[in-house]
């Protein structure tokens, strides 16, 4: 075999490897798992290593970005959990080995990356389709399983940077292509409707972070006109949106005045209520915890519902607390009276765990606004976590905050995430039960934790620098690519599944490190 031809097949090897990559991020663990180990495989058996080396060690940039990977192994060597921190250090190669790769290698061809980012966008379009399905036929109880294949928060900000991909490539990389620029246009809008169908709150708010950003940018370079205008626009969106959160806010915080000695104390039936006005859980105003009569609704539900009054809904969350916050919302007495006065619509919603009638005529925006609103204020009302996300992440930040506190210079280690976290849930007396899954949620919190501070801004470091030195802020997609990992970090321990990390990863190479040869 030639040595033009050996060349060829392993540069299409690479080619090859990149591409499955790229399909297997939204939709496939495994693909993700082979595709790298086919690139480092071909790597290997091309061989060349002195010139890879070469290229690889004059890459100021990617040496930088590569040292993320050093200080996890730095870390490690002062780590109590030592076998942890290993299997961490194998879910982090990707940082060295894919790296690695796409730097020493040899450039792709002429337009090959427009064609790549197709590929993802492909994949991205194939997986909604199995969601839809999804989302008509109604076969899900959570949202969470709109996502076939993938974490629903990874998916969805695969989603996000998929809308900014393709109205970059409609506009520049297919400009002269009308047929595939209206293609791009058309999954570019597509990914939209999805990225709301998938109801991932973080999705939508790092879209609407790049969003911001993008416009930001854009902005310094408007006509004077122009710019009066669009800040006007957007001062007018920022005090509308202040307008509905503090609406929010207020709706879940407000409490009707009681007067113990006025209230009533039996049904019309001649039940006693059961009135607890010191428990100042509300729903729109109503407290929920007056005018009980338990045992004229547990038998109005059970005759009406396949769910026991003292059973779970279809979320696995108590039929009896979900239907008091329902007919609360509502303004009813929780008798045998307000019962009648639900419709079947009103049944089926307290059946699916909907806890607020407004949950059934609001947009899910606001209802997912108002949820987390309600959560935490019920944890700021009772200091309890328990059963409710956003307020166990407020737990897990606290504990992070305290584990920092003990060792904040060089960290934890990189095997002792789970002992940082015990100990900082120990130390907040916290009324959660430690279990192995429990990390602080939020990625900067996490490299603070396991390496220091220190250790964390080093990291940052070597993910603002790379960018900054081959001038790629100045690019949009990039720009849309690092907000939404950066805001996603914020609520979200983003680069510790295999998913996050390879969407890092791969972009973060395909971006900055990933050259196409002057010539096909």
């Amino acid at each position: 075999m030639t040595g033009n031809r050996r060349q060829k097949i392993h540069q299409t090897i690479y080619a090859g490897g990149l591409a499955l990559l790229a399909i297997g991020l939204p939709s496939s663990v495994f693909l993700m798992s082979i595709s790298q180990i086919i690139l480092f495989l071909n790597w290997l058996v091309e061989g060349g290593y002195d010139k890879k080396f070469r290229r690889l060690f004059s890459n100021r940039a990617a040496l930088v970005f590569i040292s993320i990977y050093l200080v996890h192994i730095i870390a490690l060597l002062y780590s109590s959990n030592f076998d942890y921190g290993v299997s961490t250090l194998r879910t982090r190669l990707p940082i060295f080995l894919l790296t690695l790769v796409v730097v020493s290698s040899d450039p792709v061809s002429r337009g090959y990356k427009k064609w790549l980012i197709m590929a993802f966008a492909g994949s991205v379009t194939i997986v909604s389709f199995f969601s839809l399905h999804t989302y008509v036929t109604g076969n899900y109880a959570d949202y969470r399983e709109l996502s076939p294949f993938i974490s629903h928060i990874r998916l969805s900000l695969m989603v996000a940077l998929s809308v900014f991909l393709m109205a970059y490539a409609a506009k520049y990389s297919f400009k002269d292509d009308v047929g595939w620029s209206r293609t791009a246009w058309l999954l570019a809008g597509w990914h939209v409707v999805y990225l709301l169908m998938l109801h991932s709150l973080s999705g939508i708010l790092v879209f609407g972070a790049a969003c911001l950003v993008l416009f930001l940018q854009g902005l310094a370079f408007a006509e004077p006109k122009k710019r009066m205008w669009a800040v006007t626009a957007l001062v007018a969106i920022a005090l509308a949106f202040s307008f509905m959160v503090g609406y929010l806010w207020h709706n879940v915080t407000m409490r009707e005045e009681v007067n113990a000695e006025n209230l009533e104390s039996h049904t019309e039936q001649g039940n006693p209520y059961e009135h607890r006005p010191e428990l100042i859980f509300s729903e729109n105003g109503h407290l929920v915890y007056l005018y009980v009569a338990e045992k004229e609704i547990r038998k109005a539900w059970n005759q009406v519902s396949r769910h026991d009054f003292d059973g779970l809904n279809q979320r696995g969350e108590p039929v009896k607390q979900t239907l008091l916050r329902y007919m609360t919302s509502m303004g009813l007495r929780k008798d045998a009276v307000g019962f009648s006065e639900l419709t079947q619509d009103d049944i089926r919603a307290v059946e699916e765990g909907i806890a607020n009638v407004q949950y059934t005529r609001w947009p899910w925006p606001l209802v997912r606004l108002h949820q987390s609103f309600w959560e935490i204020n019920n944890y700021r009302i009772t200091q309890n976590a328990q059963g409710h996300t956003l307020s166990q992440r407020i737990e897990f930040w606290r504990a992070a905050v305290e584990a920092i506190s003990k060792k904040p210079l060089h960290g934890w280690g990189t095997g002792d995430i789970r002992e940082a976290s015990q100990y900082g849930l120990e130390k907040i007396n916290s009324t959660l039960e430690f279990e192995r899954w429990m990390k602080p949620h939020n990625q900067y919190l996490s490299f603070t934790v396991l390496f220091g501070i220190p250790g964390m801004l080093w990291i940052l470091f070597a993910m603002v620098y790379p960018a900054k030195r081959l001038d790629k802020f100045r690019h949009v997609p990039f720009l849309a690519f690092f907000v939404i990992l950066w805001v996603s970090m914020l609520n979200e321990d983003t680069i510790d599944t295999q998913a996050g990390l390879s969407f890092f990863v791969f972009f973060y190479n395909y971006f900055l490190f990933l050259r196409e040869s002057p010539a096909d």
